[in-house]
């Protein structure tokens, strides 16, 4: 179980990767896939999904995917 320390850890690290993302955003950045964000792009998907659940639309498999959650 996560403490409330954990939490707001998770949520510091979310709020940063987002904001590097809109920054890279408004500069021109086009994302893709395996560009130089594509890892942080997968951090910040993992931290939702640990932040939010493992129910919640964050963690699903996309289609397509080999079943794992950054296919």
């Amino acid at each position: 179980m996560m403490t409330q320390q954990d939490k707001q850890q998770i949520m510091s690290r979310i709020i940063q990767l987002e904001t590097e993302n809109t920054k890279l955003i408004f500069n021109g950045h086009k994302s893709a896939q395996d560009d130089f964000f594509e890892p942080k792009r997968q951090e910040l998907t993992l931290l939702r999904c640990l932040y939010f659940g493992y129910k919640s639309t964050y963690c699903k498999i996309k289609k397509g995917s080999h079943g794992t959650l950054f296919s």
